[in-house]
């Protein structure tokens, strides 16, 4: 046989033996087992990895999409970040027409995720991270929660005095009643006719305490400007178009604060709604094992650590909570758990009866 035959079937063997030890390496550097590799290896042959998701937080976006991609480079990602109810129907859509679709999707609208998972739309995979777990952070082998956010308030320091926010819902209450001219126009927070977390966000607080709906008048009362996203609600924060927003997901607060350290977050001492992103992959997906992939690097530790750098706290024990949020109480937290109970609140009749009484709030007597 030629030399240089030879020396090109050694190089080609060492590659592939360093390829196998890469693989193991990524298996096995969180003690997973070593049936990993299978995985891993189809993952590779895939070469691909379709992501819909409503995070809306870019930068943390990025870094655990750069991240991702640094431990498996031979997966070339397609992501398309969009509103909760418009990826909704996108992917049922799709489904439903045979049209190629998402490998995994990734939303804070947790009802919408949930009805996913319970029509179907999910397969069954269970994590290697499942012991690093709290049990209400996932759904059997589902559905998996992948973050733990407050929803605070939050407001702009350079139109209130520090002293003067209150840190309770009927403080916060008190202070626009008392101060009707002052803050007319002035406060922002979700519109629920045009976004699913929001919805979902003031449903709860309906479940808390209905008392609720005596805030939600005044809020309508002083004409409060409502927005589709958190990051919305901020920006306009920011501007001073608005000075304080309601129901904000405090992740997001907390990255902006970098650049507005005019931004305060405030935790209600009365309650705190806790929520959770949930990722699931798709009983359709096209490349099932770069999903398995992703969603196990969404819970590893560094994903996690990569989360909690941008204000989103972890649901794995192992790992401390932002900075922010260690004055949380447990006891004052509501956590929106996942699991059946959050269909309740999609169910029509259930809906309908909240957007009225809704309505009513934004058009006072």
């Amino acid at each position: 046989m030629p030399e240089g035959c030879v020396i090109f079937r050694i190089w080609v063997g060492l590659i592939a033996l360093l390829w196998t030890v890469n693989l193991r390496a990524d298996a096995l550097q969180d003690n997973y087992p070593h049936s990993y590799d299978d995985i891993v290896a189809a993952s590779r042959a895939e070469g691909q990895l379709i992501i819909y998701n409503t995070v809306h937080a870019n930068a943390a976006l990025d870094d655990v999409l750069h991240a991702f991609q640094t431990r498996y480079p031979f997966i070339e990602v397609k992501d398309s970040d969009d509103d909760a109810a418009l990826t909704y129907k996108r992917f049922v859509g799709e489904v439903a027409s045979g049209r190629p679709t998402a490998d995994f999707i990734w939303s804070s609208a947790m009802d919408l995720q949930e009805k996913l998972i319970n029509d179907g739309y999910a397969q069954p995979y269970s994590s290697p991270e499942m012991p690093h777990l709290p049990s209400w952070a996932h759904w059997q082998d589902l559905g998996y929660g992948v973050t733990l956010e407050p929803v605070a308030i939050v407001y702009n320091r350079r139109f209130l005095n520090d002293k003067e926010m209150p840190n309770t819902h009927a403080g916060l209450q008190e202070l626009l009643r008392g101060q009707a001219n002052r803050f007319s126009g002035r406060v922002a927070l979700y519109d629920p006719e045009k976004s699913e977390v929001g919805m979902l966000f003031l449903s709860q607080d309906i479940r808390v305490t209905r008392d609720s709906w005596n805030l939600f008048d005044t809020f309508g009362a002083l004409d409060a400007r409502t927005y589709p996203t958190s990051s919305d609600i901020l920006r306009n924060l920011i501007s001073g178009n608005q000075w304080i927003g309601y129901d904000v997901i405090a992740s997001y607060a907390v990255d902006m604060q970098k650049k507005h350290p005019e931004l305060v977050i405030v935790y209600p001492s009365d309650y705190v709604l806790t929520m959770s992103r949930v990722g699931f992959i798709t009983a359709s997906a096209k490349h099932p094992n770069a999903a398995k992939l992703f969603l196990d690097f969404l819970l590893s530790r560094q994903g996690q650590i990569d989360l909690k750098n941008h204000g989103m706290g972890s649901v794995r024990a192992d790992i401390g909570v932002p900075k922010d949020q260690a004055q949380l109480d447990a006891i004052r937290t509501q956590a929106i758990r996942i699991g059946p109970g959050l269909l309740s609140d999609l169910d029509s009749l259930v809906r309908a009866q909240f957007l009225r009484r809704w309505r009513q709030s934004r058009s006072p007597a």
